[in-house]
């Protein structure tokens, strides 16, 4: 089905028919809770990110897998990231204590295939500005609301809770870091000149991102082996409005200008500065 986009405009239609298939909810259904990801959506959901990972053939002899990004996928596809925070988080940790930490119900946590797949997947769909701010988004609503469980209920991980702070701050930093990376990979030119397309898409994908926090779309619950249930409740509980703020908080603070992106292009040669500011 994706390779046929190369002939077709069906990227338009195809992108919200995959995101239904591997969240269980459908594009704009803001009253459904979202179902745990079953071991069939995960596998479902890695055979895409390895598509859109492949440098070049992977889709078809004259198709890189990037070029999914730009055929009216690109947003569909940072919905579905935003979706599988907890598998994506679990995958690029680089730690025993991953399921510990970076909680799902998920039937298949480390089911996303290779963490090479999952950081070009991130790095590709950030390309499309809705794309990009569905990562952004998606991953501050499950770090803001991880964070807040783990300290509302320090027995869910056996460690000090620096630990926890610590490893969902870096592995959030190295999210947006190859997101940041992604975009001054691009021309500056061609950058300075989305800029305007980014900010509309982050403001119109924050005000979509609330309804991911009613319907438990980022799946901050804690798994049955934990004892846990929903983490806070989703409706008018301490989580709902710890994501919510954290959702206009970030919506100010995400918004690109000149200064922000000559900072930018100056700073993100090295990963590790990008992570380590988001960290902070």
């Amino acid at each position: 089905m994706l390779d046929t986009t190369r002939y077709t405009d069906r990227g338009k239609y195809l992108g919200p028919a995959l995101q239904a298939a591997v969240t269980g909810l459908a594009d704009g259904d803001s009253t459904s809770i979202a179902p745990p990801h079953s071991a069939t959506q995960v596998h479902i959901m890695a055979n895409i990110m390895h598509a859109v990972a492949q440098p070049g053939g992977g889709i078809g002899e004259s198709m890189a897998g990037v070029d999914l990004v730009h055929k009216g996928l690109g947003d569909s596809f940072g919905n579905m990231a935003a979706a599988y925070m907890p598998e994506i988080s679990q995958k690029l940790y680089d730690g025993d204590s991953a399921k510990y930490i970076f909680l799902t119900n998920s039937e298949d946590p480390s089911g996303l295939g290779r963490p090479e797949d999952v950081g070009r997947f991130l790095s590709a769909v950030s390309e499309d500005p809705a794309g990009r701010a569905g990562i952004v988004l998606g991953e501050s609503i499950y770090t803001s609301g991880l964070m807040e469980t783990h300290l509302s209920d320090p027995s869910l991980f056996d460690g000090p809770d620096r630990q926890v702070l610590e490893s969902i701050g870096s592995n959030a930093g190295l999210i947006e870091g190859i997101v940041a990376h992604s975009v001054a990979d691009s021309e500056v030119r061609d950058a300075v000149e989305g800029q305007n397309a980014y900010n509309e898409d982050l403001k119109a994908k924050g005000d979509y991102a609330k309804t991911w926090i009613s319907t438990g779309m980022t799946f901050l619950k804690v798994p049955e082996r934990l004892g846990g249930d929903v983490m806070g409740g989703f409706l008018g509980g301490g989580i709902g409005a710890v994501a919510s703020a954290a959702v206009d908080h970030l919506l100010d603070g995400q918004k690109m200008s000149g200064a922000r992106d000559e900072a930018l292009y100056q700073s993100a040669g090295d990963l590790y500065d990008s992570r380590a500011s988001v960290s902070r």
